[in-house]
């Protein structure tokens, strides 16, 4: 199934260390699951559907549910890893509903990913953070442990669009990082879409179609709706103006703001508050 890295929840069953053992063998004992290692050192052979592949340091491998895989570290520079096994879902919420968590049987990354630079070292220190906080039972530390989850999956992803779309895509993929940082910190002043296109140094034209093709929406489409999610909130748990919050969320006036309004959410701004009973929250 398709989805958007954004809406993915996880089950984490085990994180775990795999110490530098000069010569070990092992082979995937749980194939139910989807697992993830990080190879910080060494070198060794993994041998998956037939064919031996040369791991070393600064890779990730990622196993889908049902891949089966034999590993062997070398004798004489020893594999030192961390592996993530975890269950993972789809789940969304439309409206005020949420809707039924969808698992994900194959997440969109390659068996096999060198990292190098940058991207490297803070996926590295995703995985020793999940290491160190991983404790089986405890609810506080397991939480910890899916934000550090939700954090590495969205820079694999990243790091998987950039190796297969090659250089002139990941000068598009900061671009399009560019752009929606620009929405999301810069919602309530008055933004001309074409204007922040331009200064990525793409066309209009090609950063709105791959911004579309990534967050499933144009640009501007996506910053009514974060107007939206703003104006909601601010309605729900505030006692400020409608016409206050029209301008804290990026509306010129307030008829903009009520048209805006209503025709997201089928009510005017007054009958949403109204019906949402006033509450606030200081």
């Amino acid at each position: 199934m398709d989805y958007a890295a954004g809406n993915l929840t996880a089950h984490l069953h085990w994180v775990v260390a795999k110490p530098a053992v000069p010569g070990w063998e092992d082979i995937r004992q749980t194939v139910s699951g989807h697992t993830l290692y990080y190879i910080y050192s060494g070198e060794g052979v993994f041998r998956c559907e037939e064919e031996e592949l040369e791991v070393e340091a600064g890779t990730v491998v990622y196993l889908w549910p049902g891949l089966p895989l034999y590993m062997k570290s070398s004798g004489s520079h020893p594999l030192r890893m961390t592996m993530l096994l975890f269950d993972c879902a789809s789940l969304q919420k439309t409206g005020e509903e949420w809707g039924i968590p969808e698992p994900v049987e194959r997440l969109r990354l390659p068996l096999l990913m060198p990292l190098t630079g940058e991207r490297m070292r803070r996926i590295a220190g995703l995985f020793q953070e999940a290491e160190r906080q991983w404790i089986p039972g405890d609810p506080v530390r397991d939480a910890r442990v899916k934000s550090v989850w939700h954090c590495l999956v969205q820079e694999l992803h990243e790091a998987a669009e950039e190796e297969e779309s090659g250089s002139r895509e990941k000068g598009i993929t900061a671009a399009l990082n560019l752009l929606k940082d620009y929405l999301d910190t810069g919602f309530a002043a008055e933004l001309r879409i074409t204007e922040l296109c331009e200064q990525t140094g793409f066309s209009p034209v090609y950063l709105r179609r791959n911004f579309a093709s990534r967050y499933g929406c144009s640009p501007k489409e996506y910053l009514g709706q974060l107007r939206n999610e703003h104006a909601v909130r601010r309605l729900r748990f505030t006692d400020d103006s409608v016409s206050d919050i029209a301008s804290a969320c990026g509306y010129s006036d307030l008829y903009q703001f009520s048209k805006a309004f209503k025709k997201r959410n089928h009510m005017s701004p007054t009958e949403y508050r109204s019906k949402q009973g006033g509450h606030r929250f200081d």
